[in-house]
């Protein structure tokens, strides 16, 4: 069993190459499924972006590191947009605010606990009267942005499963990660430098963005507007995403 909170900002670790490759910045979570299906990875490189880590990659996670088998595991967010789409959702679950299916307010989720493999098994959540509580998966019903919503506790245990709620209808189940390869890309491999590698990267990453709306208000630390929520992401938001260092913030939230 393992805290969401103890898995974010820690390193990720490569057991072939002996190196870090990255922290842990965020969550992938498949609301439907009540499951976290991967991790977004801040591999320190703007350049190349944000990169995803299927769970089913990792082995071993414990309280100093992430371990994998190689950077191999590590998918550009580009390549990856199921994942992409479980982040668009929204849903953090910390925070979220828990009713019951008979509507009476229950509290807000404080922390969720994992299995091994990824999948949500209880969530602790804070009552109006200031007490934390645990609560079962087995209790859940539909897993929102906002809400999440649960049996009552007057029910008896093993109540409905999660359902697949209207808002994430459209969303498609995450396949097995695997990285997409050109023909171009096979025929260079091994041949070009890593400066030539981040400049195809950079290229492919901007001709995912551009055109898109954005997701979130994305500002720099001072608090100047880069793009505004909803907005098209141009080349010029680029640029200022880059400038500010706020270019992997961008590219999770297009």
């Amino acid at each position: 069993m393992q805290k969401s909170k103890d898995i974010l900002h820690l390193p990720v670790v490569s057991i072939l190459e002996g190196k870090e490759l990255g922290l842990v910045r965020d969550l992938v979570i498949n609301p439907a499924d009540a499951e976290v299906i991967a991790l977004a990875i801040d591999a320190g490189m703007w350049y190349l972006g944000a990169k995803i880590l299927s769970f089913s990659a990792i082995k071993g996670l414990g309280k100093g590191a992430v371990t994998i088998e190689t950077s191999d595991d590590l998918l550009p967010i580009f390549q990856v947009p199921e994942a992409v789409q479980f982040l668009n959702t929204g849903v953090k679950i910390i925070g979220t605010k828990v009713l019951s299916n008979t509507g009476q307010i229950q509290g807000k989720i404080n922390e969720f606990y994992l299995d091994e493999a990824g999948r949500i098994i209880s969530c602790e959540i804070e009552n109006l009267q200031g007490e934390t509580i645990k609560v079962p998966a087995n209790r859940f019903i539909t897993l929102g942005k906002d809400v999440l919503i649960i049996t009552d506790s007057k029910e008896p245990d093993g109540g409905p499963e999660l359902s697949n709620a209207a808002a994430y209808q459209n969303v498609t189940p995450l396949r097995p990660l695997t990285r997409l390869n050109s023909s171009e890309e096979e025929h260079h491999a091994g041949s070009f430098s890593i400066e030539d590698f981040a400049h195809r990267s950079d290229d492919k990453q901007r001709q995912y963005l551009l055109g898109k709306k954005s997701t979130r208000r994305i500002q720099t630390e001072t608090g100047v507007v880069i793009v505004e929520h909803g907005a098209e992401i141009t080349e010029e938001v680029i640029q200022k995403a880059k400038l500010a260092g706020k270019y992997l913030e961008l590219a999770m939230h297009p």
